[in-house]
């Protein structure tokens, strides 16, 4: 297990080379200079000329590469040009809200879709099926920045149950506080993928129930209880894992419209004012930072199939 793990993390290093290639292209081949948006509109292109000459923006484009990897390699990932912090404080500092967004709504589409999706399985063709059906086509057609509108509108507004805006950290409000704040965005967020979750354990769910190995348990006499339980939901795992795992990548990446609605200072509201700015090493610092977790979650899912499946395990020796 030990050399799978070993082989797989460097099995990452090309995929990461390329990711990092990919944002600095993007980042610096769009249209835009930050040192006039620094500098103002009624800047002199001398004064421009000079600002672009020290932040080493006149460089060639291999050699600005080669800088900005070398110094991601010493954990050096630049500075701000408009915000006045190290790049270590200013990454933390948003996603702490964004990392608590993301898991808080991945725990909430889980704890929801999973039990329906099982219900459903179990009741295939009868009226709870039906209705778990309509409840996944709802979540999946259900745009999150809507959702969250509407929550504002009953829990914030109207019931007065949440805050409609805002968020409060575990050191500023305590633990109740800080989940009051973070409930309708996480809801907004993880509703969407709660529809997806639901239809894997469904449709996982199904297949195993009609293997054969389970047909022969209720030749046997093994109780119903028990078949669904331990035998179909055990071997139905790996694919729920699979979909929670990437389900926590796509809540990540798509917290952005949510923390604008919910007024969250997250890694969205981050990238879109550096966007606006043109502020090269935050916007190439945040993608990276985020490729690289989902990167990370690809891994511990993977990881995950040896601890849920023994066969994987076995696998992974005989791999290794």
């Amino acid at each position: 297990m030990k050399k799978y793990v070993i082989k797989r993390i460097l099995t990452l290093i090309p995929v990461l080379l390329v990711v990092s290639v990919v944002i600095f292209l993007l980042v610096h081949l769009a249209p835009g200079d930050p040192a006039a948006m620094m500098l103002g509109d009624q800047a002199q292109d001398a004064e421009i000329a000079a600002l672009r000459e020290r932040m080493g923006l006149n460089d060639p484009l291999p050699l600005q590469y080669v800088r900005w990897l070398g110094g991601v390699l010493r954990g050096n990932l630049g500075e701000s040009v408009f915000i006045r912090d190290s790049m270590g404080n200013i990454l933390m500092d948003h996603l702490r809200p964004t990392l608590a967004l993301t898991v808080y709504a991945l725990f909430l589409a889980t704890l929801f879709a999973v039990p329906l999706g099982m219900l459903a399985a179990k009741y295939r063709g009868r009226l709870p099926d039906s209705l778990v059906s309509v409840t996944s086509m709802f979540g999946i057609s259900m745009p999150s920045f809507l959702l969250g509108l509407l929550l504002i509108l009953l829990f914030a507004i109207k019931w007065k149950v949440f805050p409609s805006s805002g968020y409060v950290s575990i050191a500023e409000g305590g633990l109740w506080a800080h989940l009051r704040s973070l409930t309708l965005p996480a809801i907004a967020l993880g509703f969407i993928e709660s529809g997806l979750i639901i239809r894997m354990t469904r449709s996982s769910m199904l297949e195993v129930l009609e293997s054969d190995y389970i047909r022969m348990a209720k030749a046997k006499g093994v109780s119903v209880r028990s078949i669904f339980y331990k035998h179909a939901l055990r071997n139905a795992l790996i694919s729920i894992v699979t979909v929670v795992g990437q389900s926590f990548m796509v809540l990540l990446g798509g917290a952005t419209v949510v923390e604008s609605v919910f007024d969250i200072p997250g890694i969205g509201q981050l990238t879109i004012n550096s966007v606006m700015r043109r502020d090269y090493q935050v916007i190439q610092a945040v993608v990276l930072l985020v490729s690289v977790t989902n990167v990370l979650v690809s891994l511990a899912v993977d990881l995950l199939y040896g601890v849920i499946d023994p066969r994987a395990r076995l696998e992974n020796r005989e791999g290794g």
